[in-house]
């Protein structure tokens, strides 16, 4: 019996073990301090990332953050052969949304054994996210989430506990550049605490009180994300340099716009006039009058050149690296695009940018969020899949299978929405084949006959 005991508690300790990291990922995995070829310009700290929040980074940055916003999560229950029917209330699902969700890999483990899918329709997750705290609703929370994403990198959600359900009553972003998970001295787990700073002073959270969302860092892939805006930081400060130059210019405004050169030399009081009647002449609404010297001058018109920084601006080769980090279309931030450009770019928008943000974000629901509310597994999150459909190629097949008697008029009708009608029940198929139900209606004669 002590063997028995002894071998099952060094079999706990192994597994325990396995799962934990090995020393040598412990710490940050990357230490290099600057960003640009010379190694001149540090990397910027998260609060310099977000004071870059502006101009062509704000406009991908917001349009990723409001487009994930909108494909909010359904919850969803399943059910095997060994499960009793969901006690919560549900609703059946459309065979085309069922067939969905069992084609999506990621799914797989939640809808793999499943006899049915239902979407549930009432449950304290869904009453959660619809209020998550007296501030933001369901759609600022998934906008806010996005931002921090494309903006440090990370976002966190700080989970307030109900103290006698055990379950979360409120969530609450927390802003990313004031959080740091640690790591104590000596630790086999990759972060102990995350660390909170603000003006209140230091606070520390512990793993289970966190949802921690990143984006994928290959120099750090286990305590830091990198963010599309850090990707492109350095053409976000070139396009900022650029802009604050020509407010400099414009504010200090040093050249003036004529110069007036007398033929003679004019002493102070002579110049003061011609300057004050040259400009009650042609100030405002002057410009285009006459003007009669009274001896000879000339007049030298003196106009700022920016030529080569606008010929720089307008090649928008900034613009375009900027767009590529955040995987917006460029069609996105242009008025010279057509309705076929538009809808090419939002297909290519929703593919390589929405869908993987979105699957991102249902899996570490489903990973630290879900089970706090079903330790069994069968309930699942899931956003509606963003690709729209090609419409034209959804309609032909649909009339392929309808005249060819793969599917019923009834099936069809399913999975457009509409209600089934009485005639279509049965495939129909061409003329010259036998129709499906001939042999049975042959048979209901003949027998009535017969009688």
């Amino acid at each position: 019996m002590r063997h028995l005991l002894a071998n099952s508690i060094e079999s706990l300790a192994r597994l325990i073990r396995g799962k934990a990291p090995p020393p040598a990922l412990g710490g940050r995995q990357w230490s290099a301090g600057t960003i640009d070829a010379y190694r001149r310009q540090r990397a910027p700290t998260a609060t310099e990332l977000l004071q870059e929040l502006k101009n062509t980074a704000w406009t991908c940055a917001s349009i990723n953050a409001s487009v994930c916003a909108g494909f909010a999560p359904k919850l969803y229950v399943v059910t095997t052969k060994h499960d009793a029917p969901p006690k919560c209330p549900t609703k059946a699902l459309r065979p085309g949304d069922e067939e969905k969700l069992r084609s999506q890999p990621h799914l797989s483990a939640h809808t793999g054994k499943a006899l049915s899918i239902e979407e549930v329709t009432e449950h304290p997750l869904l009453t959660l996210l619809k209020q998550v705290n007296p501030t933001h609703n369901a759609f600022d929370l998934w906008e806010l989430t996005q931002l921090y994403l494309e903006t440090n990198g990370s976002a966190y959600w700080l989970l307030d506990f109900h103290r006698a359900l055990g379950i979360p009553q409120a969530i609450w972003t927390l802003p990313a550049q004031n959080v740091c998970p640690k790591r104590e001295r000596g630790s086999r787990r990759l972060f102990d605490y995350y660390e909170y700073r603000s003006a209140e002073g230091v606070q520390h959270f512990t793993p289970e009180q966190i949802i921690y969302f990143r984006f994928p860092d290959p120099r750090d892939p286990y305590a830091s994300g990198l963010s599309p805006l850090r990707a492109c930081y350095e053409q976000v400060v070139l396009t900022s340099e650029y802009v604050a130059m020509k407010r400099a210019i414009y504010d200090n405004a040093g050249l003036p716009s004529v110069v007036i050169s007398p033929e003679e030399v004019i002493g102070e009081d002579e110049r003061a006039r011609l300057e004050n009647e040259w400009h009650t002449k042609f100030r405002r609404g002057g410009q285009g009058r006459a003007l009669v010297a009274e001896s000879g001058m000339s007049v030298d018109v003196i106009q700022s050149s920016l030529g080569d920084l606008a010929a720089l601006a307008e090649a928008q080769a900034t613009k375009e690296d900027i767009a590529n980090a955040f995987h917006v279309p460029l069609a996105y931030l242009t008025k010279d695009t057509n309705m076929a450009n538009i809808q090419a770019s939002a297909y290519q928008h929703m593919t390589l940018a929405i869908r993987p943000r979105l699957q991102r974000r249902d899996e570490k629901l489903n990973e630290q969020l879900l089970p706090l509310y079903d330790p069994s597994g069968r309930l699942f999150v899931a956003s509606e899949d963003p690709v729209p459909e090609n419409q034209e190629a959804t309609l032909k097949q649909q009339e392929i299978d309808l005249k060819m008697g793969v599917k019923a008029i009834n099936e069809v009708r399913q999975e457009r929405g509409l209600p089934p009608v009485p005639w279509g029940n049965v495939p129909w198929l061409p003329l010259n084949w036998k129709p499906t139900d001939r042999h049975v209606s042959e048979q209901s004669i003949n027998v009535t006959d017969g009688d």
